[in-house]
């Protein structure tokens, strides 16, 4: 099946923020969402795009250009396939591939009943012959026929009416989905699309209460301004489609919540979708500090100067983008009382029953990666491992690879659920085995480093594979003894 989609000017910021992306090193971003229609069968969405400047780019008419991707869907439970897809999904022809700019998308919907699957996906370039290796994740589809719910949320640049149902029409119209959900400086409208299931379950007839607010990602808290409600009319399937204005939203990590409520205010069911933000002209607000009164308080006896810094720089890996450019400047002051404030604010929001415990539960974690993870050169806080750990706190599954044949040591972490993502890891890599120092390569989670290329990184040394070969080399030979991607496809 042949496909070609029309030019989109994504603003994501892996295009636009890195340096000269090399032709043949092919960039993918990758979004899905599910739905499901009550009394028929739920369905997945993937949203492909495809960094132009990544691709190959080939002559098929005098002056003129395309690129060629292969992409391939697998979903299986167990042994089974549940459903497949292989399609070539063609750039827009250019005619000077020095200027290229923006992504092209593929978007595909997938019927699957509910049930838990694990989804492959194979991406190839058909001009440069570049495969990246085989990403595998699970996926849990779950829409209740007898329940409400809401389904996953859309972030979109643009949508409009649909003059021709297409497999990804919904509610009668086309999206243009935002893949990469990052906004930046120059971006002031968040748009977005979700549907609301079943609500005539909870009653026969009237109005239900649907909330949907920002809070951020590190702490989970509402951000002034950003909590929005509206009123539905019961239903099988209310949709909602509305834009937030985030002229004002500070840079950060954040979560667009959604969340459906009964005539009592009672949480019925809620969905949460990821999002960057950067705004760098929005400072920190004083006021927060301003009226702390820390008499009395865990912080009141924290006295010396270097220790309260100490303190704020543990932190970091919990920082929101503006609390951590906020901190950045504070440890370079004498302002003892500003720091004692700004410590014990920051330990009552995100630990309000208990601010104390909180706090002290964070210097144990801070001490134990401090102990496992440093180096003579840096405190194990500091350390890629450490940060993620104090970040995401402990994984569920830790594989140690440090002797592999041919292999430089390295570490997957696998997290079951973090916060709303489920199935997530980390890879780590030491350069050599005589150091501790293991940086992360790659993570499914979103807003981490993205690197499909990892593997070559761990084995770029086998048979003599290294960078010698030039920038362009993309493929790896797996030797005797390789287990790094089968180990992150199958955690164990």
């Amino acid at each position: 099946m042949k496909r070609s989609f029309v030019f989109i000017m994504l603003a994501l910021m892996a295009l636009a923020g890195n340096a000269q992306v090399n032709a043949k090193r092919l960039k993918p971003y990758l979004s899905t969402t599910t739905y499901c229609v009550p009394g028929m069968t739920p369905f997945v969405e993937n949203a492909i795009a495809i960094d132009n400047r990544s691709a190959v780019y080939k002559e098929f008419e005098p002056g003129k250009f395309k690129a060629t991707v292969e992409i391939q869907t697998i979903f299986r439970q167990e042994d089974k396939i549940c459903a497949f897809s292989k399609i070539a999904l063609d750039s827009p022809v250019v005619t000077d591939t020095t200027k290229l700019d923006g992504a092209f998308i593929d978007q595909q919907r997938f019927s699957l009943p509910n049930g838990e699957y694990k989804m492959e996906i194979s991406i190839k370039d058909m001009n440069g012959g570049e495969a990246l290796p085989v990403e595998a994740m699970n996926l849990e589809v779950n829409y209740p026929d007898d329940a409400p719910a809401i389904s996953d949320i859309l972030l979109f640049d643009s949508y409009a009416k649909a003059e021709k149902q297409t497999a990804c029409s919904k509610s009668g119209f086309d999206f243009l989905p935002r893949v990469y959900p990052f906004y930046g400086a120059n971006e002031d409208k968040l748009h977005f699309y979700a549907e609301v299931y079943n609500s005539n379950q909870l009653y026969e007839e009237g109005k239900f209460l649907v909330n949907y607010y920002i809070e951020t990602a590190e702490s989970s808290n509402r951000m002034q301004n950003y909590y929005f409600n509206k009123r539905f009319d019961v239903n099988k399937v209310n949709v909602l489609l509305n834009t937030i204005d985030i002229s004002e939203l500070p840079s950060g990590n954040y979560y667009l919540v959604v969340e459906m409520r009964d005539r009592s205010n009672e949480l019925i069911c809620s969905k949460s979708w990821f999002f960057q933000r950067s705004n760098p002209d929005v400072a920190f607000d004083m006021e927060d500090l301003a009226g702390v009164n820390v008499a009395n308080t865990f912080v009141g006896n924290i006295t010396e100067i270097d220790t309260l810094r100490k303190y704020i720089r543990y932190l970091d890996p919990l920082c929101t983008e503006l609390e951590r450019n906020y901190c950045t400047n504070l440890v370079k002051t004498e302002d003892t009382k500003t720091m004692q404030q700004f410590l014990f604010n920051f330990w009552s929001k995100r630990s309000p029953m208990n601010p104390k415990q909180g706090f002290e539960d964070y210097l144990a974690a801070v001490r134990r990666v401090n102990m496992s993870f440093g180096t003579t050169a840096f405190p194990g806080y500091r350390s890629d491992r450490g940060y993620v750990f104090l970040k995401y706190g402990q994984p569920d599954k830790i594989m140690e690879v440090p002797d592999e044949p041919a292999a430089r040591p390295y570490e997957i972490w696998h997290y079951y659920q973090v916060a709303n993502q489920r199935d997530k890891k980390f890879v780590f890599m030491a350069p050599d085995r005589s150091t501790n120092d293991y940086q992360l390569i790659h993570s499914n989670m979103v807003g981490e480093i993205n690197n499909p290329r990892w593997p070559m990184e761990i084995y770029q040394f086998v048979y003599g594979q290294g960078y010698d070969q030039g920038v362009d080399q993309t493929e790896y030979e797996r030797g005797w003894g390789s287990h790094a991607v089968e180990l992150y496809n199958n955690p164990r």
